[in-house]
């Protein structure tokens, strides 16, 4: 839930990236700062005080544990000039020099096994994934078994025990209190605009100050990471937003980030009044620039819009000036953005919160209608270059991809596998997506010992959260069918790391969890 390195680095503010999650909510966020500095809309904290452990509200903090990994990679000397000069990296590593450091060396070897590959968001971006899923140190422990974690932490947790032979050899425990003294300017730099943003933000949807249900939203301010970067990420119950060294606090993409933290769960209460539109959706899915998550899920489409339509609004952007983002959203793909910003001045009007006003607002959505208005836009192509010349065309596996899987939204199966088939057997025989969309037409055609086995192999190789989660949650459906509840139930709960991603997952990892898929009261 895919903004992009720089906000949802893979993670869900915008419609170019994602998001992950953990497997059961925790009263403790994983990665924190030993001494956190914690802001409460329901209890305003002076300057420089700093909380000794979370409690539910919206903290700001800074992560010891991506603090570690960072720190790792300096020692290991694999940071490059691209990924920006930043001041606190030159204290590190003239800290680091003065140490003996003997697992330098595997370090090394490891994080040059790991790079990033292109269009991943960096190698930040996985990192930070594997930080917030790890205990504090010095352990360092993962919060989920290996096998649930999201494709990219799970990469990456062979890292786990090199981090601390690292700490112990590198005396972090001091160099992470050396550092506490510019985290805490850092932290004073963010408070006041990220509190003032989160007030307006509240009062404009009418949600009481400190009312998250049990939920928190954590900003971790990372003094190593590259410049200019906000990675957003969900675990669980918890948000997160991970932000770089900026010269501009990067308040935009918090409060994004915030409105999802909000507004996620009334898409899940009200998927009913929702899933009545959800042949809009069809629409979207030619959209280029449009993501596959927000292609994939409509609830989350729905989200985005409404979002991108009430920072306009609360924003209170000039008549002329909103029209033209209005304009550039729908051509992006967030073919809802219109009416939304036209539905939230009606909202504004009246005096009931965003929680009371949320179902009348999706059921006055009117598919005709919009249809009709939609019929007139031309979406934007993939890149801003593809303008200025010709855009590559899709290769081959790509077209088979899309034309399997657009077949299996028109019920299509058999044609779909055969797509699905072509893929594997002559050109990528470990693509997710091929095996995946397998999985799909097995079960779809009364299948499930070859569906259990093709969601197996997508769980093998999936790099994509979306498809991993679903794939779990295939294999839960699947075993209750064949009366096994308890792996299920092991299946639902693999799925909940990342399934607060998206709406329409959440709500099946959570009837999943409450009875039998199949059961019917």
């Amino acid at each position: 839930m895919a903004f992009v390195s720089s906000i949802r680095s893979g993670q869900r503010p915008r419609p170019e990236e994602s998001r992950g999650a953990c497997s059961l909510p925790s009263t403790s966020h994983p990665g924190t700062a030993l001494f956190a500095f914690a802001f409460l809309l329901t209890l305003a904290l002076p300057s420089g005080v700093r909380a000794q452990q979370q409690q539910p509200g919206v903290i700001l903090d800074s992560s010891e544990a991506l603090f570690t990994i960072l720190a790792a990679r300096i020692a290991a000397g694999v940071v490059s000039a691209s990924e920006g000069a930043v001041e606190a990296r030159h204290d590190v590593a003239a800290f680091l020099a003065q140490k003996q450091i003997p697992v330098s060396a595997e370090l090394r070897s490891f994080f040059l096994e790991h790079q990033a590959k292109p269009g991943t968001g960096g190698n930040l971006g996985q990192y930070v994934s594997l930080a917030l899923l790890m205990g504090p140190a010095p352990e360092f422990k993962p919060s989920a078994p290996q096998t649930d974690l999201p494709p990219d932490a799970k990469a990456l947790v062979g890292l786990v025990p090199l981090l601390k032979q690292f700490a112990n050899q590198a005396n972090l425990t001091d160099l992470w209190a050396q550092m506490q003294p510019r985290i805490q300017r850092e932290i004073d730099r963010y408070s006041p605009p990220v509190r003032r943003s989160i007030e307006v933000t509240d009062a404009y949807l009418r949600f009481p100050g400190g009312a998250y249900l049990g939920r928190t939203y954590s900003i971790f301010l990372s003094l190593l990471g590259t410049p200019e970067q906000v990675h957003a990420r969900i675990y669980g119950a918890n948000y997160y937003s991970v932000v770089t060294p900026s010269q501009e606090p990067r308040i935009t993409e918090i409060r994004h980030q915030y409105l999802h933290f909000l507004l996620d769960p009334l898409a899940v209460k009200y998927a009913a009044e929702i899933q009545q539109k959800a042949e809009l959706k069809f629409l979207a899915r030619t959209a280029p620039q449009l993501g596959s998550d927000f292609k994939e899920d409509f609830s989350l489409l729905v989200t985005e819009c409404l979002i991108r339509a009430a920072e306009l609004r609360i924003d209170k952007r000039p008549a002329k000036e909103a029209e033209t983002s209005l304009e550039e959203m729908t051509a992006g793909g967030l073919i809802l953005a219109p009416y939304f910003y036209t539905a939230l001045s009606e909202y504004e009007k009246q005096d009931a919160a965003m929680s009371v006003a949320y179902k009348d607002i999706i059921l006055k959505i009117d598919p005709a209608r919009e249809k009709e208005k939609l019929a007139q836009i031309k979406f934007a192509p993939k890149s801003q270059a593809a303008t200025a010349a010709q855009a590559p065309p899709l290769s081959q596996e790509e077209l088979l991809l899309n034309q399997g899987e657009d077949l299996i939204s028109e019920g299509k199966y058999l044609e779909a596998r055969s797509a699905f088939k072509t893929v594997l057997e002559t050109i990528n025989a470990g693509s997710e997506r091929a095996l995946f969309g397998l999985g799909i037409v097995s079960s779809s055609t009364r299948k499930p010992g070859l569906a259990e086995d093709y969601f197996r192999k997508t769980l093998e190789v999936a790099q994509d959260v979306r498809i991993a989660t679903w794939s779990h949650i295939y294999l839960g459906r699947l075993y209750d069918l064949q009366g096994e509840r308890e792996r299920a139930l092991a299946q639902y709960r693999a799925a909940s790391l990342t399934a607060t991603n998206y709406p329409d997952a959440w709500r099946a990892v959570q009837d999943g969890m409450q009875r039998p898929f199949g059961f019917h009261k």
